[in-house]
């Protein structure tokens, strides 16, 4: 039977881009949800929503890496950056044992109705983009960071958990 060790946690959310900011806003009473206006105009009854900065990862990952990950993967790869670091995992770690994540994320709607809102205005579906199926993909999360990051082991997401606070947990299965 194999262990499995939760060796390091990232986190990025509206109350704080990684731990240390996370706790901070938890002790200081900090909620992360504000209104946004563009709620309103799209036809919500509320406006009120958590609030983030999207991240900029250019520089960080390459063109193609960036290509493929919808926003949510994006914090994702940020709070996954965190836990291995927490974790003391490099690559040369990743590439000599396997290591898997595990993520909450139960739909990835947004790129699909990109996708299509391209295709009927420009009746082209050259104009989706490569990245566009990648993007709308359930599993695009786990998807994305395997590759990314060169992970071998266990990597799953799971319907049932909410990443509201797009919380990470890597595994090292020895």
């Amino acid at each position: 039977m194999n262990r499995v060790v939760i060796t390091g946690m990232g986190i990025y959310s509206c109350i704080g881009k990684n731990l240390e900011e996370v706790k901070t806003s938890l002790y200081k009473g900090r909620s992360g949800i504000g209104i946004d206006p563009a709620r309103k105009e799209f036809g919500y009854r509320s406006a009120l929503t958590g609030l983030l900065d999207k991240p900029n990862l250019k520089g960080v990952l390459d063109r193609r890496q960036r290509i493929g990950l919808p926003e949510q993967g994006e914090y994702a790869y940020l709070a996954t950056a965190e836990a291995l670091a927490q974790a003391g995992i490099d690559e040369d770690y990743l590439l000599n044992h396997e290591v898997g994540i595990l993520y909450g994320n139960d739909s990835s709607t947004e790129p699909v109705i990109n996708a299509v809102d391209i295709i009927r205005e420009k009746r082209n579906t050259a104009l989706v983009g490569s990245g566009s199926i990648f993007q709308s993909m359930n599993s695009t999360i786990t998807m994305n960071l395997s590759v990314i990051f060169k992970l071998r082991g266990i990597n799953s997401r799971s319907p049932g958990l909410v990443p509201a606070v797009r919380m990470q947990s890597v595994w090292d299965i020895s």
